[in-house]
């Protein structure tokens, strides 16, 4: 039996970089990340009304269950773009759209 071994050593955050560009992936893994990523920012209560997270063009659009809530997230959009871009570590959202 042949042993296969690679010529070159590759990190994992490389491995992983590849696994993610895949253009399958990449879509469900971005909802994913947004979902922890809000749920983060805004905690477990908020982020249980929202159903729809996804970000076109800069833009962030939120699907909002309560219209109280959403009413009440509208007046603090720029903290929450401010919180959001935080925590991705890029300024990346430039607008808020509730749904």
């Amino acid at each position: 039996m042949k042993k296969f071994r690679f010529k070159e050593s590759y990190s994992v955050r490389s491995i992983i970089q590849k696994i993610t560009s895949n253009k399958l992936l990449s879509g469900g893994l971005k909802k994913v990340f947004l979902n922890k990523i809000w749920s983060n920012v805004m905690g477990k209560n908020v982020s249980q009304y929202t159903e729809n997270i996804y970000i076109k063009n800069s833009t962030l659009y939120l699907k909002i269950n309560s219209s109280v809530l959403k009413q009440e997230l509208f007046y603090g959009k720029d903290k929450i773009i401010d919180n959001f871009n935080k925590e991705v570590g890029s300024d990346e959202i430039k607008k808020i759209i509730f749904i």
